[in-house]
């Protein structure tokens, strides 16, 4: 409703301003009580129906009654001109909960839940329920005290149809099962309302009101984040799933703080600050981030090492702050004594204890709750700059620093990350000389990880650059002159035609690109060497496979194998006289040195790798059947010389279009597919002259049979879950 139409709006003895807000089935507007003169707050339900007023007006005669200093009071109840409930209530300058952040203020959560407690209290001791506790519904005065709103009216407006959009994040779980609520379920809102301060979310939460609502009955309560973790058994009670496991009253509930905050109530009021949200204080009051998160973690050990607290009473002090309570009526509290500075002095001195206790047992940070950082860090938040709190966190400091060196070095960027957030924490609190420290090894390692993401980046490395990423914004990386961060990752994993790539304790490779339907794969740069080969027979102690040379009917008589083919070779030459069967072994074992897949290429892969080998002389393109060959028998030798009476050096001739060399001659090779008595093997070798197609010779064999001039190589599988192995820059 526009400003217009709020003036136009007749409600007896008032004149409305403006809407402030809505929700349910009523809005709120700051209005003038023309008889007084006064800014107040009106709120007008939506309704006409007679059912739906009435009920409206009982429940806001019930709640007129309740007098209590955190507690909405209603100045007048009446009806519009148009016969619509309203009711009038103090204006709240510093507007309600919904509109301030807690998040980092975990004493001024304490702090305010124990006022929201005492207004529950109050009403049920009078029998009244809230129903509805949440953001919107605690409103603060002009001093910053938690003021609760609208006993019932949530609960009477969901009945009625008309919930509040809200409203089902903070349902108790009989609520979210339809039935009434109690004074548990009060309480089970407070825990939520509780876990939202701590955390800025809500514990449970789904896509819509009835999957949040089926959440609060099915989900199990969430863990607090590490520095909020002494709230956790706190906030387990809070929000038990049976109403019996719960806080059983608000003051218990409350009571139950003083393991969080220090200080004991059980009905009765210590001197403190309030918790001053209204606007003057909020640019004053974002001072203690860590530190007061530090402190209320480290508080939890209280219970164990806690110092007396002095009070009027010569009573002693409640012994069990678990332990149910009797509610005691406000009128007989008497308040507590500051504490003085010898037991604030005693426990600091017993954090201080403890840290150095855990440092010494390398718990720095775990586990939650009992942990050196969390120690030291109460220990500030009570004496803010104690140099035996800040020598201890020098001293983690350094710790950790020489840790995340180590992470860097060991290639360990996860650990790296987890290792920063940690030093971060510490250096807020350090001394001068640390922190100054840190900040220096911390732009050395940004500038470090950004030459890493770019170096990754270029050498198309895209598994490195995904896992330096988070690293590198945390920090966030300085990145060389020209590089862009935002296309690492796709240029990374956009390969060029030709890349080189390779496996940790893998062949050479260079790469195929997609075509044409056709995945892409990576092909061994150069065929398997005889030194390649000699490496996975003394692995496995594969024996050598017969071997023939082609066409000569008595080479079966010479007894020649991939050590012996009947000619010189290097261990840089092509291993042959090895079988289809030895290949595949070959690849299988590669396969589990590496961790990754390899196999013999197909034909129609062979095929793509050889394209685009230069067209000059034969005996310039490979090692092919010349004049160097001597052998008075042969017709079909080409008239170049190509240098190698038999095989050659692997990668001594031209290479295709990706790279591969030896495609053109040298040795044929093996292909995957065929059967055992007919596989194939494609390409020139040393004794394929002139009536030989270089790219379309091709010939079968038998699987367990080599040949002299017949080799092989391998491919790289690279597809969904075999992605591109790391890139390499070589010859």
């Amino acid at each position: 409703m526009s400003d217009i139409e709020a003036n136009q709006m007749d409600v007896p003895g008032y004149r409305l301003v403006r809407p402030i807000g809505t929700g349910g089935m009523a809005t709120v507007y700051v209005a003038m009580q023309r008889s007084l003169e006064r800014q107040v707050a009106v709120k007008v339900f939506d309704t006409v129906d007679v059912e739906a007023i009435a009920r409206f007006e009982q429940l806001l005669r019930t709640s007129a009654r309740l007098s209590n200093p955190h507690i909405v009071g209603a100045h007048q109840i009446g009806r519009t001109a148009d016969g619509r409930t309203f009711h009038s209530m103090p204006f709240l300058l510093s507007a309600e909960l919904s509109r301030h952040n807690l998040r980092s203020k975990p004493l001024k959560v304490a702090a305010l839940l124990r006022e929201i407690l005492d207004a529950l209290a109050y009403a049920h001791r009078r029998g009244i329920v809230h129903g509805g506790v949440k953001p919107a519904n605690v409103l603060f005065d002009e001093r910053g005290h938690a003021r609760l709103a609208d006993f019932g009216i949530a609960r009477c407006a969901a009945e009625l149809g008309h919930p509040h959009p809200a409203a089902a994040g903070y349902l108790s779980p009989e609520q979210a099962r339809g039935n009434p609520p109690g004074q548990r379920s009060d309480l089970y809102s407070v825990g939520v309302l509780a876990y939202e301060l701590l955390t800025g979310a809500l514990p449970f939460q789904g896509e819509d009101a009835v999957a949040t609502a089926i959440a609060h009955v099915e989900q199990p309560i969430p863990r607090l984040p590490p520095m909020v973790g002494a709230w956790q058994a706190w906030i387990d009670k809070a929000l038990a799933k049976v109403p019996e496991r719960r806080f059983q009253s608000a003051q218990e509930m409350a009571d139950a703080l003083s393991a969080i905050d220090g200080l004991q109530e059980s009905g009765v009021h210590p001197v403190r600050n309030p918790v001053r949200l209204h606007v003057p204080a909020l640019a004053v009051a974002g001072a203690a981030l860590v530190v007061a998160a530090g402190a209320i973690a480290g508080w939890a050990t209280w219970k164990h090492h806690r110092a007396p607290v002095v009070t009027t009473s010569s009573a002693p002090a409640m012994a069990a702050v678990s332990a149910p309570t009797a509610e005691v009526p406000a009128a007989s509290a008497q308040p507590t004594a500051p504490e003085t500075p010898a037991p604030l002095a005693g426990r600091v001195q017993i954090l201080i204890a403890q840290a150095d206790a855990l440092r010494a047992g390398d718990h720095l940070f775990s586990p939650p709750g009992d942990n050196a950082a969390e120690q030291y860090l109460a220990a500030l938040a009570l004496d803010p700059g104690n140099p035996a709190a800040v020598a201890g966190i020098d001293a983690m400091l350094a710790t950790l620093r020489h840790r995340l060196d180590n992470a860097w070095r060991d290639d360990k960027p996860s650990q790296a990350m987890a290792l920063l957030k940690q030093c971060d924490l510490l250096a807020t609190h350090a001394g001068i000389s640390a922190s100054r420290d840190w900040r220096e090894q911390r732009a050395a390692l940004a500038k470090t990880v950004g030459s890493s993401v770019a170096t990754a980046a270029r050498n198309h490395d895209a598994k490195r650059v995904v896992a330096l990423k988070p690293l590198a914004d945390a920090l966030p990386a300085r990145y060389p002159a020209g590089f862009d961060p935002a296309t690492a990752e796709r240029e990374a994993t956009t390969l060029a035609a030709g890349t080189l790539l390779r496996d940790p304790n893998g062949p050479v490779l260079a790469y195929v690109p997609a075509a044409d339907n056709a995945p892409a794969f990576a092909i061994q740069r150069v065929e398997v060497t005889r030194a390649d080969y000699a490496a996975f027979v003394q692995a496995t102690h594969r024996p050598a496979s017969k071997c023939l040379e082609a066409y000569n009917p008595f080479s079966r008589m010479q007894h020649l194998t991939w050590q012996n083919p009947g000619f010189a070779q290097g261990g840089d030459h092509p291993a042959v006289c090895v079988s289809w069967d030895d290949a595949t072994a070959y690849a299988a074992w590669l396969s589990k040195t590496t961790g990754q897949d390899y196999r013999l290429p197909s034909g129609a892969e062979w095929l793509r790798a050889a394209q685009g080998v230069p067209r000059e002389s034969p005996c310039r393109l490979g090692n092919v059947d010349d004049v160097s060959r001597k052998s008075a028998m042969d017709n079909d030798k080409l008239s170049c010389n190509d240098g190698a009476e038999y095989t050659a050096a692997v990668g001594h001739y031209a290479p295709s279009g990706v790279g591969a060399f030896d495609m053109y001659g040298n040795v044929s090779e093996w292909m995957a597919g065929g059967s055992a008595g007919s596989r194939v093997f494609r390409g020139l070798s040393w004794r394929d002259g002139s009536h030989q197609t270089p790219l379309g010779r091709q010939g079968t064999a038998d699987s367990g049979v080599g040949y002299t001039n017949v080799g092989f190589r391998v491919v790289r599988v690279i597809d969904p879950a075999h992605t591109a192995p790391p890139a390499v820059s070589g010859h």
